[in-house]
């Protein structure tokens, strides 16, 4: 899950230094047969969900589940691709060869997520004591 975690971050901050804000990006977690849909996006920092239902595809439920979505994201994926031709052919591919690349988007997101997790931590012991 971190790993998606760090991809589907990394994809969203390359598309926003192009100018694609507000799009998806879709990955899938695998475990064996056992497979979850992730998305992110950004619009002013980068925003992460997990669908934390982990679908079985061996069981016709949830693999008709899981294929049905499929053709949706194969469109979304050409829509996509379709803007970023677009925005690389009108920027300067010069310019963004020199900004260096960092790592600082997945930290700050890692750590905003770890103080929420803290707040709703504090908030429940706060609640259980009451």
């Amino acid at each position: 899950m971190n790993q998606m975690k760090t991809y589907l971050v990394s994809a969203v901050t390359f598309l926003s230094e192009l100018g694609i804000t507000d799009q998806p990006i879709f990955g899938l977690v695998v475990d064996g047969t056992l497979g979850a849909v992730t998305m992110a996006w950004k619009t002013n920092n980068v925003k992460f969900m997990s669908w934390n239902a982990m679908c079985d595809i061996m069981t016709s439920k949830t693999l008709s589940r899981f294929v049905s979505i499929l053709p949706r994201l194969a469109r979304h994926g050409l829509n996509l691709c379709g803007m970023l031709e677009k925005q690389l052919a009108i920027i300067d591919v010069k310019e963004l060869q020199s900004k260096p690349w960092s790592k600082l988007p997945q930290r700050q997101e890692d750590e905003r997520l770890a103080a929420a997790r803290q707040r709703e931590s504090e908030e429940a012991v706060a609640q259980d004591r009451r």
